[in-house]
């Protein structure tokens, strides 16, 4: 799986970034510290963990862009403000964590979320297009 943690707080996604080595070794985990940077990278991910308030583009805004360009990319906020919550659901995120979040509370988001991008990846596998020409 590949995952993204976007927080302008490097201790944070430092944090996040271990929590998911200590459950799953197997993921590829890179850090960005904006949503900017994490954009830029035009890559897609099977799940984004994104703080809504930072400097520069904030999560919602990031958020957006990243439906825009990738539907199937499980989103889970993890912010310190619960006010945003409306707006998540209007963009499909798969969890709203409030900060500080406890590692077993993580833990078991993480679970959900990596079942949820593997059936995910697994009905974009299974999807087929049949061109039809007319002559």
């Amino acid at each position: 799986m590949d995952i993204a943690v976007v927080d302008d707080e490097i201790v944070i996604c430092k944090h996040i970034h271990e929590m998911i080595k200590k459950q799953r070794q197997d993921c590829h985990v890179v850090c960005f510290s904006s949503g900017e940077e994490l954009l830029a990278a035009a890559k897609p991910f099977d799940i984004i963990f994104l703080d809504i308030q930072m400097y520069g583009m904030n999560g919602i805004e990031t958020a957006k862009e990243v439906r825009e360009k990738n539907a199937d990319t499980v989103l889970i906020f993890i912010t310190g403000i619960k006010e945003y919550v409306f707006e998540a659901l209007d963009l499909y995120v798969f969890h709203y964590l409030l900060k500080p979040v406890t590692e077993q509370k993580f833990m078991e988001v993480f679970e959900q979320a990596l079942r949820e991008a593997g059936l995910r990846k697994m009905r974009r596998k299974k999807q087929f297009f049949i061109n039809k020409y007319n002559r």
